[in-house]
């Protein structure tokens, strides 16, 4: 018996140092397209955003992926179901982008300029925001925030429908 159980622990360990070595599944996200960009969002110096809207968890979860560019005026608006703390990260992002967290007021309770996006494996990729509880999320292109002056505290503007 004794002999049977060491070929047998050999054979484990081979197999967890095989499983350690195993590349790590990539997420696959599928695209979900978003509502289109009918919804105008108005930032506190006047300035407007025409947004598509996400809505639905697969449509917050594709985000802005896969694009190339965003243009200036552009933008989309996250809406989330329930006020918590929302982490974004940048996986499979081409694109740089200003990230806007916003509460049930539309307050602005967080912001991330000149988010990186991100070209490694989604293990590599940082998270960003999700330290105030946001009901909304707004992405812009990147600069929007330095070039329209955004503060935290500052209201946003606009009316979504479901």
């Amino acid at each position: 018996m004794k002999k049977l159980a060491v070929p047998i622990l050999a054979l484990a360990v081979a197999a967890a140092v095989v499983a350690l070595r195993a590349p790590a599944q990539e997420p696959v996200i599928p695209y979900a397209p978003p509502r289109p960009a009918n919804t105008l969002v108005m930032l506190p110096n006047g300035a407007t955003v025409h947004v598509e809207l996400a809505t639905t968890e697969a449509q917050r979860e594709f985000g802005l992926m896969e694009r190339n560019r965003l243009p200036q005026g552009r933008g989309m608006l996250f809406i989330h179901r329930h006020l918590a703390d929302h982490a974004y990260w940048m996986y499979h992002c081409r694109i740089a982008l200003d990230i806007v967290w916003m509460d049930a007021e539309h307050r602005i309770v967080e912001m991330s300029p000149n988010t990186p996006p991100c070209r490694g494996q989604a293990a590599t990729c940082p998270s960003y925001g999700g330290h105030r509880p946001s009901l909304y999320v707004l992405e812009l292109p990147s600069g929007a925030i330095a070039q329209n002056h955004l503060k935290v505290g500052q209201r946003i503007d606009f009316n979504v429908e479901d």
